[in-house]
């Protein structure tokens, strides 16, 4: 199962310090038996989220003066 912080969404390894398991209800069947639905949080803080791969930098604002190739004026 993947474990992921319900502040950072970083991955949460087995065994790792400064990280609380919240559980809340998901269901309650028939039988009055429950499932759980198990919630992860860094205690400490956040590792610094990770920039997706498919996300390109900001390049900043348009300049105009660069024109369209095609409609530029000579």
């Amino acid at each position: 199962m993947v474990m992921l912080c319900e502040r950072c969404f970083s991955p949460v390894e087995d065994g790792e310090e400064n990280v609380v398991s919240l559980a809340h209800i998901d269901t309650v069947l028939p039988d009055g038996s429950i499932t759980w639905n198990h919630a992860y949080v860094h205690t400490a803080g956040c590792t610094e989220p990770r920039v997706p791969e498919h996300q390109r930098p900001d390049t900043g604002t348009w300049d105009s003066s660069r024109g369209i190739q095609s409609r530029r004026q000579h």
